[in-house]
């Protein structure tokens, strides 16, 4: 039976009681308050994303179109490969580094005329596939400046050229840059042309001048860093050029080049990852990536990704019963499998990456819908002749 303390005051008990909860309420919600400014704190300091990168489309709609591609390319395809990306990642970034929507630089009005039909239908196609942002390149100049800056108003596909400028004003002709909200953080997204082009296209610059690169990539970087987490450089810039860039610029994290056409596979240059694919589409680039925030160091991370997926199919014969004679010898699979993953070095803080050059190959299944608008768009999308 409880004791009861006679001498005690109900009513004032009553108002401690009062005053004891209200203070464990506010005690409650300060904890809360703290551990949602701590995770608001650390949001932004790691992103997995996987970007989709290309270069040098050139104007080709379809495979075949040059002794050097065999069979393969096709934006048909590349459309396909892409929706199938779509539906296994949840970040994804799709840019293209230049160069996407002309082949040469055509004189003739008659053949720029058929030039530029076809520019269009390749940016329509883009815009289906779902690009983010598409990097102005020297051979797109050749359809004109002012062409591309009218194309620029009717697509949704952002134009980004940071040193492509107006002589008399100094102010940029398309957007310098791109900021994007994946998953807490914010990736800026930078586009840069290379001042040597052909002199025939150098016509099509009169009252435009191409400032230095890194000079622009400068002022950028300078502006987006406090802005952004991660920095990301569609250089159509020369191979030296972009090492210039790399060297001068730490803040970048990754760098996609392209103005030479040929194939790069990731290197380090200072703090950047450097990547590049072919011309004519034969190939797509995707980069899986894991960033940290202020990381200078990468990772590869592909061979410990197929080791993972191997383990994860060895477990399925595990526990699949038509595989029960094998389990023991399934079982040692695995450990040893897990014993090499754990030699590969560690990714605690740093960035990691996992980069495929896939082959847009004959055996691919193309996107239908494009394969169609193709099909039906063939007397008005003849090919120039230069």
């Amino acid at each position: 039976m409880p004791i009861l303390n006679c001498s005690s005051n109900p009513k004032l008990e009553i108002e401690n009681l009062k005053l004891e909860s209200g203070l464990q309420t506010i005690a409650t919600l300060l904890t809360f308050f703290f551990l949602f400014l701590g995770s608001s704190i650390s949001l932004g300091n790691e992103v997995s994303l996987t970007l989709i990168y290309t270069s040098n489309t050139l104007g080709e709609l379809e495979s075949g179109c040059c002794p050097e591609t065999g069979n393969a390319g096709g934006l048909a395809r590349r459309s396909h490969y892409i929706k199938t990306v779509k539906q296994e990642v949840k970040n994804l970034i799709i840019v293209d580094g230049g160069d996407a929507l002309v082949l040469d630089y055509f004189d003739r009005i008659s053949e720029r005329e058929k030039a530029r039909k076809r520019a269009e239908f390749v940016l329509m196609v883009y815009e289906r596939m779902g690009y983010d942002a598409l990097n102005i390149g020297d051979t797109d100049l050749g359809l004109g400046v002012e062409y591309l800056r009218n194309l620029q108003k009717k697509s949704k596909i952002p134009f980004l050229s940071a040193n492509l400028k107006d002589k008399k004003t100094g102010k940029t002709i398309f957007n310098p840059y791109l900021i994007k909200k994946i998953a807490g953080s914010r990736v800026g997204i930078i586009g840069l042309l290379t001042p040597e082009i052909s002199p025939v296209i150098l016509k099509e610059l009169k009252g435009y001048v191409i400032e230095d690169p890194i000079k622009a990539a400068t002022e950028m970087t300078r502006r987006l860093k406090t802005q952004c987490d991660h920095l990301i450089v569609l250089a159509h810039l020369t191979p030296s050029e972009i090492v210039s860039l790399a060297k001068g610029m730490p803040e970048i994290s990754i760098i996609i080049g392209g103005q030479d056409r040929s194939f790069v596979f990731p290197k380090k240059i200072n703090r950047s990852l450097v990547v590049q694919t072919d011309a004519f589409g034969i190939h797509i680039g995707r980069l899986n990536l894991r960033l940290v925030k202020g990381s200078s160091e990468y990772i590869d991370g592909a061979a410990k990704s197929k080791l993972q997926k191997n383990i994860e199919e060895i477990q399925k014969k595990i526990d699949d019963p038509q595989y029960i004679k094998d389990v023991k010898n399934l079982i040692e699979l695995k450990e040893t499998l897990s014993e090499q993953i754990k030699k590969l070095p560690g990714t605690e803080g740093k960035n990691t990456y996992e980069n495929y050059l896939t082959l847009m190959h004959p055996g691919m299944e193309s996107d239908k819908e494009i394969e169609k608008l193709i099909d039906s768009s063939r007397d008005q999308l003849k090919r120039p002749i230069p």
